[in-house]
């Protein structure tokens, strides 16, 4: 990279994003606001290539600011308008954690991108460089906003099944002090009372009924016991400690709440 000046040419509704790249106190600027757009000038007055890969970083992380606040918003906000402005919001935000998640492999591809482009120019319209330089980039936005979609509303009815489950707890009289939960290693559960006497497995025709119809996995028979017993107290001992054993864990409080207690034998 020679030893030039950048401009970037950047549409006035950027203007949230070109403010967080003034901010950036590294790399001398020089910015003007016109009628319709917005010139930033990123100083090069060094031979150093440290300060030019620092110059490159600066226009990635003003794109991908852009990307996040703008194009992934408008992308969302076309596909899916007959959604309500809420859920619009909540598929945006799942899109937002999707697109965070992957934030060292976009930048690092779109560093290389701008590297190669400034090599032989010293202008950059980012719309237009987003638009037609960058069309892989706006693929993966439409997959990641489907993606997010998708795992909104599979969150969305599992938050539901859950509230029906809590619903169905608070109108159960209690027919249990203490239900003691063992996960053992194989994942496997043993259930027992606070006496520590064991408690076989129960099949309740109406909660069995709910879980062959929400299509539940087998981890969800244990929940059924739980909603059968309807125990006033849960301790669970973990002696397995994974992520599955944990995600069980966490859908016993989303229900019981405070009523459940944990105590990890690892």
């Amino acid at each position: 990279m020679t030893n030039k000046d950048i401009y970037l040419s950047l549409n006035k509704q950027d203007e949230i994003s070109v403010k967080k790249l003034l901010t950036n106190r590294k790399l001398e600027k020089e910015y003007t606001y016109n009628k319709d757009y917005i010139e930033v000038v990123l100083k090069n007055n060094s031979k150093d290539r440290i300060y030019n890969e620092e110059i490159v970083e600066e226009i990635a992380d003003l794109i991908i600011d852009i990307m996040e606040n703008k194009f992934l918003r408008k992308y969302v906000l076309k596909k899916y308008s007959f959604e309500s402005s809420e859920e619009i919001q909540k598929i945006y935000m799942c899109a937002l954690n999707l697109f965070k998640e992957k934030y060292f492999i976009i930048k690092k591809s779109l560093y290389n991108k701008i590297y190669d482009y400034i090599l032989n120019e010293d202008y950059i319209n980012i719309e237009g460089f987003v638009k037609f330089r960058m069309k892989e980039f706006n693929n993966y936005i439409s997959t990641i906003v489907d993606l997010a979609w998708e795992e909104y509303f599979i969150k969305k009815d599992q938050d539901e099944f859950i509230n029906i489950l809590k619903y169905f707890v608070d109108i159960q009289q209690e027919k249990l002090e203490l239900l003691r939960i063992h996960i053992k290693e194989d994942n496997s559960f043993i259930l027992y009372d606070k006496d520590g006497n064991k408690i076989d497995s129960i099949n309740d025709e109406e909660i069995m009924n709910m879980v062959i119809e929400e299509n539940l996995n087998y981890e969800d028979f244990l929940m059924s016991n739980l909603l059968t017993l309807c125990p006033g107290k849960i301790e669970i001992i973990d002696s397995v400690n994974n992520n599955s054993s944990k995600e069980i864990i966490e859908i016993i409080k989303s229900i019981f709440g405070d009523k459940v207690t944990y105590i990890n034998r690892n």
